[in-house]
């Protein structure tokens, strides 16, 4: 299960003042889109809110070991009596941590969580959103990750350790100016100057603190110069501590302590001994992302351990010289080796960063590296659009959501050195653009030459800005393969002039880009192994059925393995809903669909007119008796149809994509993990030379049926 899930509530008529502060935390602790292998967090957060529709949102259905939900109350909620009945139903549910936020002072007359203590947004003054951040991120790491306390309690806070030399006036200043903030918050700290007890040790009590701390170094001109601030960064490496520097130099140093580096750096300004307000919330919110990156990642890697044989040791941040110690130990004057692996968190460092590891016999590997050279089915097609926004918000989503669901299964696609193959337009800031952005920085990372995008483009749509289609073409050469799917015939007379752009403004047009976009997607999903599909337009369509219905029809009848996501909602929502419950979405009718998209009727009229009937009663009871022939069980199956979590769906994708299946190709297989360690033993002289010939035999016999194989062995056994 996911280790936590954040949800957001409020009232639609507060969206002013609570917007700013869900835009701020999000960006924070979520995915950078535009940024997609930067090492930040990537919490699943949800948002929940009401619509013109119905006066309260959606329950909150999300399952996780830890769910916090972060209620937005002022006036406009207390006094709505629907909302006290919601909120009420909430506090029941066991399942969720809820955490008030006070708008004003009306907050705490809602009679179900008057006895909990409120977030007081009402009383922040200045740096509202950071001031906000840092209460919130603070109950995020207490309820999500502090599993020291039962009691969410001030025993449960976090401990923040701050590290900085005794006799530089700016460090110190710093530090004083930090511990009064600490104080004012729920947060404790350490600060040696007052905490440590006359008569008690001075190194006992530093190790013992940094024990169970967060450590903020701060790194002024004089501080990598002093013993106790480097044995505090030391201990700190050695106790597998989150860090983060904050960069105080003014003019120079010598030499940086090398256990400072590989954690985040809050680069801040100095005059007179102090620093802005603004730089001092800065860098509590940086302590506080990354402690909660350090203990949220460490939970998704225990997940990734299974995969890996032999003694693992997970770690929090890339590895770094530092980690030796951890996982070499010496017997009767022999090196030995504690561990064989070391996992470590997206994304992967450079390969030169890792030699002296490798040197040693010891593997290194993130997730993503684990995936790489085990997909056979190289070719996986990918089907992920916006549904409408109304069904976003029922799911608490936005298209954002999505984006990053693409960028993710391209992560682990591409790294596995398959070819996604996508359809889709070239809009500024669309899905094509987010996949091509995540694949060239992969590429560059993991320095593969195989990592491909296949964009498919229907007619007139290639046509449409022929100068943008050459700049893409251009810039990512080797790396994106776009393929113009020409006209189908059928429709060619229709249209004066094929070779320039139509819009879909007549009758006749609209059935020619119809037509076209059906030839597209046969095309391109006989060029595919393998389809993922998730949300998908109901409305608003272009084509003879929405896109993502008529990709998965097709794939059935080419018996591909088809992954269902049904939990990120849309037309996928509709027929995992269909195949799981025998439910049929009223959206999968026909006259639904006549009366929610303008010029159907006419357009299916012309089906009519030239040999083919639209029946959604057929395509109905094709999606019941489906065979998604994807390696999973039903069970597995069901699931993947719920997931609202991303790691999660990709998880159970990648596991069907390893499985032996049917394709209409014929069997798809995978190496084991067993054969993959041996493999990697083969370094002899003679295994270059068997795989060598293995190679040649590939190349000579690949492509050819059992029959041919047998015939050609027979020519040569006769010929010898």
């Amino acid at each position: 299960m996911e280790p936590l899930a954040i949800c957001f509530v409020w009232n639609k008529e507060d969206d002013r003042v609570v917007k700013k502060y869900i835009d701020y935390t999000t960006e924070l602790l979520t995915r950078d889109l535009e940024n997609p292998f930067s090492r930040n967090l990537d919490l699943p957060i949800f948002y929940f809110s009401n619509s013109q529709k119905e006066n309260t949102p959606m329950s909150i259905n999300i399952l996780a070991n830890k769910v916090i939900v972060y209620i937005f109350v002022g006036e406009n909620m207390v006094a709505a009596e629907e909302w006290e009945d919601y909120i009420k139903k909430m506090v029941e549910n066991p399942m969720l941590h809820i955490v008030p936020v006070a708008l004003d002072k009306t907050a705490f007359n809602i009679e179900a969580i008057k006895s909990l203590n409120y977030i007081r947004e009402y009383e922040y003054e200045k740096n509202k959103q950071q001031q906000f951040f840092i209460s919130m991120a603070h109950e995020i790491y207490r309820v999500g990750f502090n599993d020291k306390h039962e009691e969410i309690s001030q025993n449960s806070a976090l401990k923040i350790f701050l590290s900085h030399a005794k006799d530089g006036k700016n460090g110190v200043n710093v530090a004083k100016q930090l511990k009064r903030i600490i104080d004012n918050s729920a947060m404790r700290r350490f600060f040696d100057a007052d905490e440590i007890a006359p008569g008690y040790r001075f190194d006992d009590e530093i190790i013992n603190n940094i024990r169970d701390s967060t450590i903020i170094i701060i790194n002024s001109d004089i501080y990598s110069t002093r013993y106790w601030c480097q044995r505090e960064v030391q201990i700190s490496k050695e106790k597998e501590r989150p860090i983060i520097e904050v960069d105080l130099i003014e003019k120079s140093i010598d030499r940086k302590f090398p256990y400072a580096g590989n954690v985040p750096v809050v680069r801040v300004n100095i005059c007179d001994g102090k620093i802005e307000i603004e730089d001092l919330y800065r860098i509590l919110e940086t302590a506080l992302i990354e402690t909660i990156r350090y203990y949220y990642v460490d939970n998704k890697l225990y997940k990734f351990e299974e995969g890996l044989k032999g003694q693992v040791k997970r770690i929090s941040r890339p590895p770094e010289m530092c980690d030796l110690q951890k996982i070499l130990s010496k017997e009767k004057e022999k090196i030995i080796l504690k561990y064989n692996t070391i996992l470590y968190p997206d994304p992967p460092i450079y390969s030169e960063e890792l030699d002296f590891f490798k040197h040693l016999g010891i593997k290194v590997c993130t997730p993503v590296e684990m995936q790489a050279q085990k997909l056979l089915s190289k070719n996986i097609g990918i089907s992920i659009s916006d549904p409408e926004i109304e069904v976003l918000n029922k799911i608490g989503q936005n298209r954002e959501y999505l984006e990053k669901l693409s960028q993710v299964f391209a992560k682990y696609l591409l790294g596995s050195s398959a070819t996604l193959i996508y359809g889709g337009d070239l809009r500024k800031n669309g899905f094509t653009e987010k996949l091509i952005l995540e694949a060239k920085i992969l590429k560059d990372r993991l320095k593969s030459k195989d990592i491909y995008l296949k964009n498919y483009l229907a007619w007139p749509i290639y046509l449409n800005d022929s100068q943008k289609v050459k700049n893409w073409k251009a810039e990512y050469k080797g790396l994106l393969k776009m393929i113009n799917v020409e006209i189908d015939k059928e429709v060619e007379g229709m249209i004066e002039k094929k070779d320039k752009f139509v819009f879909p403004d007549t009758d006749e047009n609209n059935y020619a880009w119809s037509k076209s976009l059906t030839k597209m997607r046969e095309i391109m999903i006989s060029d595919c192994e393998a389809r993922i599909c998730a949300g998908g337009k109901a409305k608003g369509y272009k084509g003879k059925m929405p896109g993502v219905l008529e990709e998965i029809l097709i794939a059935s009848q080419k018996k591909l393995p088809i992954y269902l996501l049904g939990g990120f909602g849309g037309i996928v929502h509709d027929i995992c809903e269909l195949i799981e419950n025998n439910y049929t979405s009223e959206r999968l009718t026909l006259k639904w669909q006549e009366e929610n998209n303008v010029g159907y009727s006419k357009l299916l009229k012309l089906y009519k007119d030239n040999g083919e009937d639209i029946e959604y009663t057929e395509i109905v009871n094709k999606l019941r008796k489906i065979d998604l022939n994807n390696g999973l069980s039903e069970k597995e199956n069901i699931q993947l149809f719920n997931t609202v979590y991303i790691d999660e769906a990709v998880h159970l994708v990648l596991k069907g994509l390893v499985q032996p299946v049917e394709t209409s190709k014929g069997m798809s297989y995978v190496i084991s993990s067993e054969g993959e360690e041996y493999c990697a033993m083969l370094d002899s002289e003679f295994a270059m030379k068997y795989k060598e010939y293995a190679s040649k035999t590939i190349a000579m016999i690949g492509n050819k049926s059992e029959r041919q194989i047998i015939s050609q062995i027979n020519k040569l056994s006769t010929s010898l």
